[in-house]
């Protein structure tokens, strides 16, 4: 499903559930007690701040990390040719990685994410042969799309009255394919937190959800920068498949009981290792 797609679902979902939007609203400033939003004043019992990476209600509730973000550039775009399989196929080449996600009968995503800035799908597709191949003469469906993608996260989630959610509270790299999801989850927890009057339970719920996230994000990474470290991984992978699906289950886990914990993680560096 594509991303507008989802949007316009979600959209009406809300305003079916009395949710109004203000469209194109310049926010303009902030208090404990709510935001001016077009030259006007709007009350809050809360304020939740889920305006991206360089959250601005972040910053003035003074939640913002300081530290240094590891940043990629991540470019995507659809092609009208028919998939050749039903799964997602992830391609490794120098300081870069190509996503090729089915998205319809006649349809196909392609993502690439880099650390060159001026790197586009259409000059590194010499790095994936294999792709260049089954894209030969297909037609492009949509621009290329462009932006940062990066593993960090803010220093807090919660200062009173004001929370954060999605990437104002926590990016991970695209390499990972659970930014959406993570952002959901946190959205039910906020929820619930406002239910319990209980900003504290957001906190710690959140830090929950995030820790086997990062923990996988920064494995990946590691994979990325490393061809050494990469070859040993998929090694592994393909001598164990069943560790292989006991990984994707863990990454992909709805509830902290499927995740894999960090003795759990420690092993599994060993051995890769030994690989």
């Amino acid at each position: 499903m594509r991303r507008s797609t989802l949007h316009s679902l979600l959209v009406e979902r809300a305003s079916d559930l009395g949710v109004t939007f203000k469209w194109s609203a310049r926010v303009t400033g902030f208090d404990r007690r709510g935001a001016f939003v077009n030259g006007a004043y709007t009350k809050c019992k809360w304020l939740v701040g889920a305006d991206g990476q360089d959250s601005s209600v972040g910053r003035w509730a003074k939640l913002s990390s300081k530290g240094p973000k590891f940043s990629r550039f991540g470019f995507s775009r659809h092609y009208a040719v028919s998939p050749w399989t039903d799964l997602v196929e992830v391609h490794w080449g120098p300081g870069c990685q190509m996503f090729v996600t089915p998205t319809a009968d006649d349809e196909v995503c392609v993502a690439l994410l880099s650390h060159d800035p001026g790197l586009r799908i259409d000059r590194s597709l010499a790095h994936f042969p294999a792709v260049a191949r089954r894209l030969k003469g297909a037609h492009a469906l949509t621009a290329e799309l462009g932006s940062v993608t990066a593993l960090g996260r803010a220093r807090g989630v919660v200062n009173g009255n004001i929370a954060l959610v999605g990437d104002a509270s926590l990016t991970v790299d695209g390499i990972s394919g659970l930014g959406l999801t993570l952002a959901f989850q946190q959205a039910v927890l906020v929820a619930e937190a406002f239910a319990r009057e209980d900003m504290a339970y957001y906190q710690a719920a959140h830090r929950k959800i995030s820790a086997a996230p990062c923990r996988m994000t920064r494995l990946l990474l590691l994979m990325d920068q490393s061809e050494w470290v990469r070859r040993k991984v998929l090694r592994l992978f393909a001598r164990k498949p069943a560790m292989f699906s006991r990984m994707m289950s863990a990454h992909l886990a709805q509830t902290m009981r499927e995740t894999l914990d960090t003795t759990e993680m420690l092993g599994l560096g060993w051995q890769v290792l030994r690989a």
